[in-house]
């Protein structure tokens, strides 16, 4: 119920449950994913440089290097998530995030885990080198990304629809493994996110109506007595 004490229309539920999904499913299972991918990756580069420099303690070196990318990646991505999804309650126009929001919210996600991180991993004198580090990171890889999935798009708006069936290599594959922590939509799936938006947008504008109708009317109340 809202604070007029009337049950919102159903679509509205509908979105809220669409647009915020549990802890569980929308935030932590995706870190974990990362922080896996990033860990392993840390574990065979530490092992290699480790081999390289014949160290005495490769698998401790190992070790500790993909312990550090686990939490860093992890950490960042559930920055991140949290931000995506919480965002629009303070701004609903974040709803539809552009890229310069995606943008900032990535280097502030960045500047967040490279904090963190350095507090926990090297201690308190770490925390703004590590903070200006990794947002400037983060800043830097989401914008590269935005640069080229917009080339992309537009490279598959060029082409024919024969063509863009055709064209389903590795990486396709891989972003739409149930293991992938990011998934690329296709035009349907987008148009349909974006309806599903514009739903919750116009409930929320009919409920904010009711509110603005219900206070009229108390005023009204109030004036007449």
């Amino acid at each position: 119920m809202d604070i007029t004490g009337e049950t919102p229309p159903p679509q509205q539920h509908e979105y809220q449950q669409q647009q915020h999904p549990g802890a569980l499913t929308g935030i932590i299972l995706p870190a974990l994913k990362v922080g896996a991918l990033t860990g392993t990756t840390g574990f065979i580069t530490g092992g290699l440089i480790a081999t390289l420099k014949s160290s005495p303690t490769t698998g401790l070196f190992a070790l500790g290097t993909g312990v550090n990318c686990f939490f860093l990646g992890s950490t960042y991505w559930a920055f991140r998530n949290s931000m995506l999804k919480l965002a629009p309650m303070w701004y609903p126009s974040l709803r539809i995030a552009t890229p310069r929001d995606r943008t900032a919210i990535s280097g502030a996600a960045g500047a967040l885990t490279g904090a963190t991180g350095g507090l926990v991993l090297r201690g308190r004198g770490h925390v703004i080198p590590g903070a200006i580090m990794w947002g400037l990171t983060g800043i830097g890889a989401q914008y590269l990304y935005a640069i080229a999935d917009e080339r992309h798009s537009e490279n598959v708006q060029q082409q024919p629809a024969s063509a863009q069936a055709s064209r389903k290599g590795f990486w396709e594959r891989a972003f739409r493994s149930e293991w992938s922590p990011v998934k690329r939509l296709t035009h349907e799936e987008y148009k349909r996110m974006l309806e599903e938006k514009l739903l919750g947008v116009e409930a929320d504008i009919a409920l904010i109506d009711e509110e603005i109708e219900n206070l009229r009317k108390s005023s009204d109340k109030v004036s007449g007595s």
